[in-house]
């Protein structure tokens, strides 16, 4: 999500996955204990044991969509790491390595575009596996709005799953996290995809102009969302991206030309 990456640590947890290392952060799981809050909330599920699905969930799903930014990377010829951290993932390319045909810094736009979609889709693809398993189960989807969005939610009656409030948690908050976290990534907000996304286009169309045009579209667009999580009584996304604001406009401040 963010571009830098965080420090090593002593409690930094380390394995290797489709080839590529993964660095996983301590503090990573801060922000699963506290989303996961209002997943188990109103649940028949121990308030302990909630909260370590949810956070199992938050890594699983994080990890998928950092793969699916790696795999991209790879397609193209870049090695790539991932690390996980207190604000999400990212995945950072390496020169060199059993899997690298070109050098750092050589991709062009639409190839970061692509890498940058390749996230929130793996993202979307588990949502839809997910759905899928409620499905080939006997299942059903309801749909409820959240923050605005139309989200499936399992219905697991008639299933083996039926009398399972763990299994239905697992649903719930895997179905809603995948679709909803990488929607928000594709808002048009840098750094998240979305904004990185929109910073190509707009170079692409104007060279001089492009950066500084992202920036000011990712500024309304972060007091657009913020707004919206205020009026949906969301105070912690409110004050994340009112964060994102602020830190676009004082990028803003010092933007001029096709410096970037």
């Amino acid at each position: 999500m963010f571009l830098s990456e965080p420090g090593r640590t002593n409690y930094d947890f380390q394995f290797s996955l489709f080839g590529f290392p993964v660095r996983v952060h301590p503090a990573f799981f801060i922000l699963p204990l506290l989303l996961g809050q209002g997943f188990v909330r109103g649940s028949d599920v121990n308030a302990g044991i909630g909260l370590v699905l949810v956070a199992a969930i938050f890594f699983v799903s994080i990890l998928v969509h950092e793969l699916g930014h790696a795999l991209a990377f790879r397609f193209y010829g870049q090695p790539a790491r991932i690390v996980l951290y207190w604000m999400g993932g990212l995945a950072i390319p390496d020169s060199g390595g059993p899997w690298s045909s070109r050098r750092s810094g050589s991709l062009t736009s639409n190839q970061q575009i692509v890498i940058s979609f390749a996230g929130p889709l793996f993202g979307f693809l588990l949502a839809g596996l997910l759905v899928g398993i409620v499905l080939a189960l006997g299942g059903g989807v309801r749909f409820v709005n959240v923050f605005y969005i139309p989200i499936p939610i399992p219905i697991l009656k008639g299933t083996v799953l039926a009398t399972s409030a763990s299994a239905f948690l697992v649903f719930v908050a895997g179905i809603i996290l995948n679709i909803l976290l990488n929607l928000l990534n594709l808002v048009p907000i840098y750094p998240l995809d979305g904004g990185q996304i929109a910073r190509q286009i707009m170079v692409q169309l104007d060279r001089f102009n492009g950066v500084r045009n992202s920036v000011i579209l990712s500024i309304a667009s972060a007091v657009l969302i913020a707004v919206l999580c205020l009026k949906a009584e969301e105070t912690f996304m409110a004050v994340f991206f009112g964060f994102m604001a602020f830190t676009n406009y004082q990028s803003l401040q010092q933007t001029r030309g096709p410096r970037w």
